[in-house]
């Protein structure tokens, strides 16, 4: 059961870094990281791509590594202890991520 979650966060990690790399590289906003209605809504595109990347860059990364260890977790040895410090820090970068796009909202939209 938990497998499928370890599975869909490591895919997720993977694609937002790639929609991250493509959005920096084409100047263009990614429907997966902004949402196909409020593209429009930007007033500053280059400057939101700018803003947002970096962080992009580090949820995506933190949700590659989350689910690599719990893959790691759940199919090769028990690691409790990192399991749990990922647990936390996985939450921590979800809030501050939030209250990174909520800022770029209030900036750039």
């Amino acid at each position: 059961m938990l497998l499928i979650f370890d599975v869909v966060v490591l895919v997720y990690g993977f694609y937002t870094i790639y929609s991250a790399i493509s959005m920096k590289r084409t100047q263009k906003l990614s429907s997966w990281l902004v949402g196909e209605d409020t593209a429009s809504a930007i007033r500053d595109t280059k400057g939101y791509i700018d803003f947002i990347y970096r962080r992009v860059m580090v949820m995506g990364a933190m949700a590659v590594l989350f689910g690599i260890i719990s893959l790691v977790n759940d199919c090769v040895t028990p690691i409790v202890n990192a399991m749990r410090l990922m647990v936390v820090l996985f939450l921590a970068v979800c809030v501050w991520f939030y209250l990174t796009v909520r800022k770029a909202k209030k900036n750039y939209w």
